[in-house]
């Protein structure tokens, strides 16, 4: 029995190792960007739309319904630094339009969001 723990624990410990390696790197984007938007406002917010582009592709994603104090992650095939336009509609009816994250390197970032 103690022979076999001695053979099985090695691989399964390198097993993990390799595993956590392999998750680190999938979660760690070559091209595009991660963005997580948070909702920092006391309202939902009812869409988010995103419009990017360069000189040969353009993209849009519409992402719905974010309730208070919540995040959403979004992958966006846009390279970092060119920025991006939102469009964020609030319940009730607020909205508001701006250009995020224009001259940021970042491939993994945060946009905080209230009115």
């Amino acid at each position: 029995m103690k022979a076999n723990i001695k053979i099985w624990l090695p691989a399964l410990l390198l097993g993990l190792l390799i595993g956590g390696l392999v998750s680190y790197q999938m979660a760690q984007p070559t091209n595009g960007m991660f963005v997580t938007f948070k909702n920092d406002d006391t309202v939902m917010i009812d869409s988010i739309q995103l419009n990017f582009g360069n000189a040969t592709s353009q993209s849009d994603i519409l992402s719905l319904r974010l309730p208070p104090g919540e995040e959403r992650l979004l992958l966006l095939n846009h390279d970092p630094g060119m920025g991006f336009n939102v469009k964020v509609r609030y319940a009730g009816g607020d909205e508001q339009e701006f250009c995020a994250k224009q001259f940021d390197d970042q491939r993994i970032t945060t946009v905080s969001l209230s009115r």
